[in-house]
Protein backbone atom coordinates (compact mmCIF):
# COMPACT_ATOMS: atom_id res chain seq x y z
CA UNK A 1 0.00 0.00 0.00
CA UNK A 2 2.99 2.04 1.11
CA UNK A 3 4.73 1.88 -2.50
CA UNK A 4 1.79 2.23 -4.35
CA UNK A 5 1.18 5.95 -2.65
CA UNK A 6 4.78 6.69 -3.53
CA UNK A 7 4.72 5.76 -7.04
CA UNK A 8 1.66 7.70 -7.09
CA UNK A 9 3.66 10.79 -5.92
CA UNK A 10 6.08 10.51 -8.66
CA UNK A 11 3.72 10.01 -11.12
CA UNK A 12 2.17 13.05 -10.09
CA UNK A 13 5.07 14.94 -9.90
CA UNK A 14 6.41 13.83 -13.60
CA UNK A 15 2.60 14.80 -14.82
CA UNK A 16 3.28 18.57 -13.45
CA UNK A 17 6.71 18.83 -14.53
CA UNK A 18 4.72 17.61 -18.29
CA UNK A 19 2.63 20.32 -18.11
CA UNK A 20 5.31 22.89 -17.00
CA UNK A 21 6.99 21.93 -19.87
CA UNK A 22 4.56 21.84 -22.01
CA UNK A 23 3.31 25.40 -21.19
CA UNK A 24 7.39 26.50 -21.34
CA UNK A 25 6.99 25.35 -24.95
CA UNK A 26 3.83 27.01 -26.02
CA UNK A 27 5.16 30.58 -24.33
CA UNK A 28 8.08 30.31 -26.87
CA UNK A 29 7.28 31.74 -29.67
CA UNK A 30 7.82 29.21 -32.60
CA UNK A 31 9.82 30.31 -35.61
CA UNK A 32 10.06 28.96 -39.38
CA UNK A 33 13.43 27.08 -40.86
CA UNK A 34 15.75 29.60 -41.86
CA UNK A 35 14.42 31.88 -38.65
CA UNK A 36 15.88 32.95 -35.73
CA UNK A 37 15.26 35.10 -32.46
CA UNK A 38 16.57 38.32 -31.59
CA UNK A 39 16.81 39.50 -28.16
CA UNK A 40 18.46 42.84 -27.13
CA UNK A 41 19.77 44.53 -23.97
CA UNK A 42 20.22 48.32 -23.73
CA UNK A 43 22.38 49.89 -21.27
CA UNK A 44 23.95 54.44 -20.98
CA UNK A 45 27.28 55.11 -19.68
CA UNK A 46 27.20 58.97 -19.57
CA UNK A 47 29.95 59.07 -16.70
CA UNK A 48 30.38 63.14 -17.16
CA UNK A 49 27.04 63.74 -15.81
CA UNK A 50 28.13 64.40 -12.27
CA UNK A 51 27.37 67.28 -11.33
CA UNK A 52 25.62 68.14 -14.41
CA UNK A 53 23.54 71.27 -13.60
CA UNK A 54 22.36 72.59 -17.22
CA UNK A 55 21.25 68.69 -18.62
CA UNK A 56 18.01 67.02 -17.10
CA UNK A 57 20.27 64.04 -15.82
CA UNK A 58 17.99 61.61 -15.12
CA UNK A 59 16.30 61.89 -19.26
CA UNK A 60 19.81 60.68 -20.23
CA UNK A 61 20.40 58.39 -18.00
CA UNK A 62 16.40 56.36 -18.54
CA UNK A 63 17.02 54.06 -21.68
CA UNK A 64 13.50 53.63 -21.97
CA UNK A 65 13.98 57.68 -23.50
CA UNK A 66 16.04 55.66 -25.81
CA UNK A 67 15.15 54.80 -29.96
CA UNK A 68 16.52 51.63 -30.71
CA UNK A 69 17.02 50.41 -34.60
CA UNK A 70 17.42 47.11 -36.36
CA UNK A 71 18.32 47.22 -39.78
CA UNK A 72 19.15 43.95 -41.78
CA UNK A 73 22.59 43.40 -43.85
CA UNK A 74 20.99 45.52 -46.72
CA UNK A 75 19.51 48.48 -44.68
CA UNK A 76 16.05 47.64 -44.54
CA UNK A 77 13.94 48.34 -41.12
CA UNK A 78 12.86 45.27 -38.99
CA UNK A 79 12.04 47.90 -35.97
CA UNK A 80 12.03 51.30 -34.74
CA UNK A 81 10.72 52.14 -31.07
CA UNK A 82 11.23 53.29 -27.84
CA UNK A 83 13.48 51.31 -25.41
CA UNK A 84 10.32 50.81 -23.18
CA UNK A 85 8.52 49.02 -26.26
CA UNK A 86 11.07 46.82 -26.49
CA UNK A 87 10.40 43.97 -23.96
CA UNK A 88 7.02 43.64 -25.24
CA UNK A 89 8.75 42.79 -29.02
CA UNK A 90 11.19 40.45 -27.63
CA UNK A 91 11.86 37.67 -29.08
CA UNK A 92 12.15 39.73 -32.11
CA UNK A 93 11.73 36.79 -35.41
CA UNK A 94 14.31 37.43 -38.19
CA UNK A 95 15.58 35.24 -40.81
CA UNK A 96 19.14 33.64 -40.24
CA UNK A 97 21.28 36.58 -40.77
CA UNK A 98 23.32 39.46 -39.97
CA UNK A 99 22.00 42.81 -38.59
CA UNK A 100 22.66 46.31 -37.19
CA UNK A 101 21.27 47.64 -34.11
CA UNK A 102 21.22 51.19 -33.06
CA UNK A 103 19.94 53.22 -30.11
CA UNK A 104 20.56 56.89 -29.30
CA UNK A 105 18.88 59.85 -27.59
CA UNK A 106 18.91 63.53 -27.47
CA UNK A 107 19.61 66.21 -30.29
CA UNK A 108 23.11 66.55 -31.62
CA UNK A 109 24.47 69.84 -32.53
CA UNK A 110 28.61 71.27 -32.60
CA UNK A 111 28.39 72.73 -29.37
CA UNK A 112 25.02 72.77 -26.74
CA UNK A 113 24.71 74.07 -22.85
CA UNK A 114 21.40 72.17 -22.50
CA UNK A 115 21.31 69.24 -24.51
CA UNK A 116 23.90 66.53 -26.31
CA UNK A 117 23.64 63.06 -28.33
CA UNK A 118 24.01 59.76 -27.06
CA UNK A 119 24.58 57.10 -29.39
CA UNK A 120 25.45 53.29 -29.84
CA UNK A 121 26.03 50.64 -32.56
CA UNK A 122 26.24 46.98 -32.37
CA UNK A 123 26.59 44.04 -34.88
CA UNK A 124 24.28 41.06 -34.60
CA UNK A 125 24.23 37.64 -36.56
CA UNK A 126 21.24 35.10 -36.11
CA UNK A 127 22.99 32.09 -36.92
CA UNK A 128 19.88 29.51 -36.25
CA UNK A 129 16.58 28.62 -34.65
CA UNK A 130 18.31 29.69 -31.05
CA UNK A 131 18.08 32.65 -29.26
CA UNK A 132 20.95 35.43 -30.29
CA UNK A 133 21.31 38.60 -27.69
CA UNK A 134 22.95 42.13 -28.80
CA UNK A 135 23.99 44.30 -25.79
CA UNK A 136 24.52 48.20 -26.40
CA UNK A 137 25.75 50.42 -24.97
CA UNK A 138 25.69 54.38 -25.75
CA UNK A 139 27.95 56.99 -24.70
CA UNK A 140 27.72 60.81 -25.50
CA UNK A 141 29.49 61.52 -28.90
CA UNK A 142 30.81 65.22 -27.03
CA UNK A 143 32.83 66.25 -24.32
CA UNK A 144 32.00 68.13 -21.09
CA UNK A 145 33.97 71.61 -20.75
CA UNK A 146 34.13 74.02 -17.98
CA UNK A 147 36.03 76.78 -16.43
CA UNK A 148 36.72 77.76 -12.39
CA UNK A 149 38.14 81.45 -12.53
CA UNK A 150 40.30 81.52 -9.47
CA UNK A 151 38.38 84.09 -6.62
CA UNK A 152 39.86 87.26 -6.64
CA UNK A 153 40.49 87.53 -10.42
CA UNK A 154 38.38 90.63 -10.06
CA UNK A 155 40.78 92.41 -8.04
CA UNK A 156 42.94 92.83 -10.90
CA UNK A 157 41.33 92.08 -14.02
CA UNK A 158 38.10 94.35 -14.94
CA UNK A 159 37.52 91.71 -17.24
CA UNK A 160 38.12 87.98 -18.50
CA UNK A 161 36.83 85.16 -20.63
CA UNK A 162 37.30 81.95 -22.38
CA UNK A 163 36.83 81.18 -26.15
CA UNK A 164 37.15 77.36 -26.97
CA UNK A 165 37.66 76.63 -30.91
CA UNK A 166 38.99 74.35 -33.20
CA UNK A 167 37.13 71.26 -33.56
CA UNK A 168 35.72 69.96 -37.00
CA UNK A 169 32.07 70.63 -35.67
CA UNK A 170 32.78 73.80 -34.35
CA UNK A 171 34.18 74.93 -37.61
CA UNK A 172 34.97 78.49 -37.37
CA UNK A 173 32.24 79.27 -34.52
CA UNK A 174 33.81 80.41 -31.51
CA UNK A 175 32.31 79.03 -27.42
CA UNK A 176 32.62 81.63 -25.39
CA UNK A 177 32.81 81.19 -21.30
CA UNK A 178 31.96 84.51 -19.48
CA UNK A 179 33.56 85.64 -16.19
CA UNK A 180 30.20 85.07 -14.41
CA UNK A 181 29.21 81.50 -16.33
CA UNK A 182 28.67 78.62 -14.79
CA UNK A 183 26.87 76.02 -16.95
CA UNK A 184 29.53 73.59 -18.69
CA UNK A 185 29.65 73.19 -22.36
CA UNK A 186 28.96 69.88 -24.61
CA UNK A 187 31.49 69.66 -27.75
CA UNK A 188 30.80 67.45 -30.12
CA UNK A 189 33.86 65.40 -31.15
CA UNK A 190 34.95 63.00 -33.35
CA UNK A 191 35.92 58.99 -32.32
CA UNK A 192 39.08 59.27 -30.43
CA UNK A 193 38.91 63.09 -29.57
CA UNK A 194 39.97 66.07 -31.47
CA UNK A 195 42.54 69.13 -29.64
CA UNK A 196 40.62 71.98 -28.45
CA UNK A 197 41.93 75.53 -29.09
CA UNK A 198 41.41 78.05 -25.83
CA UNK A 199 42.28 81.95 -25.79
CA UNK A 200 41.83 83.67 -22.32
CA UNK A 201 41.16 87.28 -22.90
CA UNK A 202 42.23 89.52 -19.95
CA UNK A 203 41.90 93.47 -19.15
CA UNK A 204 44.49 94.24 -16.11
CA UNK A 205 42.99 96.39 -13.87
CA UNK A 206 45.76 100.34 -13.90
CA UNK A 207 48.45 99.65 -11.21
CA UNK A 208 48.78 95.62 -12.37
CA UNK A 209 49.90 95.74 -15.47
CA UNK A 210 53.29 94.43 -16.73
CA UNK A 211 55.18 96.66 -18.60
CA UNK A 212 56.23 93.99 -20.79
CA UNK A 213 52.51 93.76 -22.11
CA UNK A 214 49.71 95.51 -23.28
CA UNK A 215 46.69 96.25 -20.78
CA UNK A 216 44.24 94.01 -23.20
CA UNK A 217 45.95 90.51 -23.47
CA UNK A 218 45.78 87.14 -24.64
CA UNK A 219 46.87 83.80 -23.21
CA UNK A 220 46.91 80.75 -26.08
CA UNK A 221 47.15 77.43 -25.70
CA UNK A 222 45.67 74.08 -26.27
CA UNK A 223 44.47 70.28 -24.93
CA UNK A 224 42.92 67.15 -25.97
CA UNK A 225 39.19 66.76 -24.99
CA UNK A 226 37.98 63.28 -25.41
CA UNK A 227 34.38 61.95 -25.47
CA UNK A 228 32.65 61.27 -22.29
CA UNK A 229 34.86 63.30 -20.55
CA UNK A 230 34.53 66.24 -18.34
CA UNK A 231 37.54 68.63 -18.06
CA UNK A 232 37.52 71.50 -15.65
CA UNK A 233 40.37 74.65 -16.79
CA UNK A 234 41.10 76.54 -14.27
CA UNK A 235 42.34 79.81 -14.41
CA UNK A 236 44.74 80.90 -11.64
CA UNK A 237 46.52 84.19 -11.25
CA UNK A 238 49.76 84.82 -9.57
CA UNK A 239 50.68 88.63 -8.48
CA UNK A 240 54.20 90.17 -8.27
CA UNK A 241 54.37 93.10 -6.47
CA UNK A 242 56.75 95.55 -7.80
CA UNK A 243 56.90 99.40 -8.50
CA UNK A 244 54.87 98.89 -11.35
CA UNK A 245 53.24 95.74 -10.70
CA UNK A 246 53.04 92.38 -12.45
CA UNK A 247 50.12 90.10 -13.02
CA UNK A 248 50.28 86.69 -14.80
CA UNK A 249 48.06 83.74 -15.49
CA UNK A 250 48.66 79.94 -14.53
CA UNK A 251 46.05 77.23 -16.71
CA UNK A 252 45.50 73.42 -15.15
CA UNK A 253 43.19 71.49 -16.63
CA UNK A 254 41.78 69.00 -14.01
CA UNK A 255 40.18 65.94 -15.13
CA UNK A 256 39.01 64.87 -11.48
CA UNK A 257 35.49 64.99 -12.36
CA UNK A 258 36.10 61.85 -14.41
CA UNK A 259 37.61 58.68 -12.95
CA UNK A 260 41.54 59.16 -11.78
CA UNK A 261 42.10 62.67 -10.75
CA UNK A 262 44.64 64.14 -13.00
CA UNK A 263 46.09 67.95 -13.29
CA UNK A 264 47.59 68.75 -17.02
CA UNK A 265 49.59 71.68 -17.34
CA UNK A 266 49.17 73.60 -20.39
CA UNK A 267 51.26 75.33 -22.53
CA UNK A 268 50.38 78.58 -23.30
CA UNK A 269 51.62 82.02 -24.82
CA UNK A 270 50.86 85.44 -24.29
CA UNK A 271 49.64 86.85 -27.68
Amino acid sequence: MKKTKIMQGFALLFSLAMISCSQGFENEPQVENGYGRLNLKLSSNTAFLDETRAVNEESYKNTDNYTVVVLDNKGNEKMNCKYSEVPGKMPLILPIGSYTVKAFYGTEKPYSRNEFYVYGEEQGTIQGEGNHTVSITCEPTCGKVSVAFEEGMSTYFSEYKVLFKGTEAMGTDVVKWEKNDTDPWYIKLNEGGETVQFEIHVTTKDGFVNPNQEKDAVKAGSFKLNRNKAYKMNVNFTHTPTGEGAVDLEITIDESTNDKEVEIEVPTDWL
